[in-house]
């Protein structure tokens, strides 16, 4: 699936492409069994949020591109320095960080260990976009085959099924996040927004920090259902007055000042994951941290209008993370691949795929596909994925 914005009334085309070439010795080709659509592919068919306008300049870098980030397969061809083994069911870290693309010296944030923030995505240095799903030659998660480097490739425990596969993109960036910054021991966890970020960080924070009560703020009653199904200690629906907040001030002891659009927790939830990426939910997350707590913002938001106000007058420290690295475990654990860690919140059941993954489409049904994924009231869509 090449976005091509070639129908004015559908920017993607199914079209007939070469077999993504194995472009080096460390190399592997890959048979798709499940791509995910993810919401910034959905900016690119409908402007969603504000994170449309700069997210995807930055991601693509090239034109057209194959769409599709959220990719789990079958090794069908290995090169000879690729230790991966046809036959091997592997998740697959989209980003293309200098190792991947065989720069060498590798940049500063690469040798610091920091490949989410690799300083050479945008060198087009043997492909023009950042990230697999953003690029041409390389195949996708929308495609049926897409080539990988080894350090990208993550064999699969026979615990995850192929239905679920596509789940790991979502549940590391969430699982590399919270590492980034992590909540104190045992401090209750909000999160705003019961999308399939939302999802995926409850999973994460039950499998790295057990200890800490997640209480969800879902807006549609099939996320509060998701999310209930995989593990939420609270769900509390939001409504438009905002009288969601009362609920959340009596859940902590604590009060409500101000009504309405100008309502804050006097006191909040020590750390909030903000997971839906629009100015409401960041401003949410904002009047519901405590004070000297930490918003981690997962939802992606971009260019937008939000009540700063609680950053001093709080002074909360905001926090940005994306896509995967390798992390220092909890409480100086040991360091592991974000996807390995999604892999085995995924395993554990930790995050629910039978609740959370609702569609399942084949490749030729992507207008069908999309139109779900976007219709989230009317279809009760959370993860839309394309199937073999």
């Amino acid at each position: 699936m090449q976005y091509d914005l070639a129908d004015p009334e559908f920017p993607a085309s199914l079209v007939e492409l070469d077999e993504p070439t194995v472009p080096g010795p460390a190399w592997a080709r890959v048979a798709v069994t499940v791509g995910g659509i993810c919401g910034s592919d959905l900016h690119l068919f409908k402007q969603t949020t504000g994170a449309s306008p700069t997210l995807i300049p930055y991601a693509s870098g090239g034109f057209p591109f194959v769409l599709g980030h959220e990719i789990a397969g079958r090794v069908i061809e290995a090169g000879p320095g690729c230790p991966i083994a046809p036959g091997t069911r592997v998740a697959i870290d989209p980003c293309i960080p200098c190792v991947a693309r065989g720069i060498e010296p590798i940049c500063p944030n690469c040798a610091a260990g920091h490949a989410s923030s690799c300083l050479n995505t945008g060198s087009q240095v043997l492909t023009p976009g950042m990230s697999l799903g953003f690029t041409s030659g390389l195949g996708g998660g929308w495609a049926e085959q897409v080539a990988a480097h080894a350090s990208m490739l993550h064999p699969l425990p026979d615990a995850v099924p192929d239905r679920a596969a596509s789940l790991h993109e979502p549940v590391s960036i969430a699982v590399h996040g919270l590492l980034r910054s992590p909540p104190p021991d045992g401090a209750p966890v909000a999160v705003v927004g019961a999308g399939i970020i939302g999802l995926a960080a409850v999973g994460a924070v039950r499998a790295l920090f057990p200890v800490s009560e997640v209480t969800v703020v879902a807006r549609y009653d099939h996320q509060a259902a998701a999310a209930t199904a995989s593990g939420a200690a609270h769900v509390v629906r939001s409504a438009p007055d905002f009288a969601h907040f009362d609920e959340l001030a009596a859940r902590l002891g604590t009060r409500v000042t101000g009504r309405g659009d100008q309502a804050m927790l006097a006191g909040g939830y020590p750390y909030v994951v903000e997971a839906v990426g629009v100015a409401g939910s960041v401003t949410e997350s904002l009047r519901i941290v405590d004070n000297w707590g930490t918003v981690l913002l997962l939802g992606a938001a971009g260019i937008s209008e939000v009540d700063l106000t609680p950053v001093w007058w709080k002074e909360v420290a905001l926090v940005g993370a994306v896509n995967h690295a390798v992390d220092g475990g909890p409480a100086g654990g040991p360091s592991r691949h974000s996807v390995d860690r999604a892999l085995d919140v995924l395993a554990a059941g930790l995050l629910s795929h039978e609740a959370v993954v609702t569609h399942e489409f084949p490749l030729e049904s992507v207008r069908d596909a999309v139109a779900t994924a976007i219709d989230k009231r009317g279809s009760g869509a959370i993860k839309v994925v394309f199937r073999e």
